[in-house]
């Protein structure tokens, strides 16, 4: 099982982590000094509050040096699109406002968990928008997607939500999950963002 450790002084993060059952331990840490109490933990999925250290390059290179295995999430208290590509791109798995509560915070941990990437509809959209639209071309994978899931896979390409999709569609919520792990399974890819940016790509 992995460890969580909070590198925030935020209270509300710190209170809403201290909900959290997903983890069999949580540490909660403030200086950068702290990490090299974790050196004998061998999996571990770090909350970056960035307001809390703005440098997380030299936290970044400590975890590094440990040879920690870890995963990166980056919490702010004001989101930009831009510092999210940034971060994305430098190999933290999730980008989120730090007012996120606990049920947030469980997904996004969630994901990150089985290696996915995890960001906020806005800045799907700013990611989605800035790849560069190629030619039409219907693949032979094209070809295995229903009419429904293909209605399902435009509207995930636009940064809605499962229960935002399902309100659209007038279809149940479990539904709509059915029709994305299916598109998943179909196009051989590995979360939203990756369907998304397919179907930019494809249509």
């Amino acid at each position: 099982m992995s460890t969580l450790v909070l590198f925030s002084d935020k209270d509300f993060l710190i209170k809403e982590i201290n909900k959290s059952s997903t983890f069999n331990e949580i540490k909660i840490i403030k200086d950068k000094s702290e990490l090299y109490d974790l050196d004998a933990i061998s999996n571990l999925v770090f909350i970056y509050h960035l307001n809390t250290y703005e440098d997380y390059h030299e936290i970044l290179e400590i975890v590094k040096e440990l040879s920690i295995s870890s995963r990166f999430i980056a919490l702010r208290d004001n989101t930009n699109n831009i510092e999210g590509c940034s971060l994305l791109k430098q190999g933290f798995k999730a980008y989120a406002h730090s007012l996120s509560n606990i049920l947030i915070l469980e997904d996004i941990i969630k994901t990150v968990l089985n290696d996915n990437i995890w960001v906020y509809p806005e800045l799907m959209q700013f990611l989605i928008s800035s790849i560069p639209l190629k030619e039409s071309k219907k693949d032979a994978l094209l070809k295995q997607i229903t009419v429904k899931e293909l209605e399902v896979l435009e509207l995930v390409s636009q940064g809605l939500s499962n229960s935002e999709i399902s309100k659209t569609l007038d279809l149940a919520e479990v539904t709509i999950k059915k029709y994305v792990s299916s598109l998943l399974k179909k196009l051989h890819k590995k979360d939203r963002l990756s369907l998304a940016l397919y179907f930019k790509n494809n249509y």
